[in-house]
C-alpha cells in the first residue's frame, strides 16, 4: 500500500502544479480595451443626455454609482 500512497501523492502534486501553472499562465477571459472604451462612451452619452434634458439629479446619481456605464 505504500507504493499506491506515494503514487497518489505524486499524482496529486502534479495536478496541483498544473493548476498553479494554468492559473498563472493559462488563457484568461478579459475585456478588450475597445469593449471597455465603448461601454464608457455609451455611459457618458447617457449622462450627457440626462443633463441636456434637465435631469441633473438622475445624471449625478448615475455618475455616483460604482459602475456608471
Amino acid at each position: 500500500m505504500v507504493e499506491s500512497d506515494v503514487a497518489r501523492f505524486r499524482q496529486e502534486q502534479a495536478l496541483q502544479e498544473e493548476a498553479a501553472r494554468q492559473g498563472l499562465y493559462g488563457l484568461a477571459v478579459v475585456a478588450s480595451h475597445e469593449a471597455i472604451t465603448a461601454r464608457m462612451e455609451i455611459g457618458a452619452a447617457r449622462i450627457l443626455t440626462l443633463f441636456q434634458e434637465g435631469r441633473q439629479e438622475e445624471a449625478v446619481a448615475l455618475m455616483s454609482t460604482e459602475a456608471w456605464c
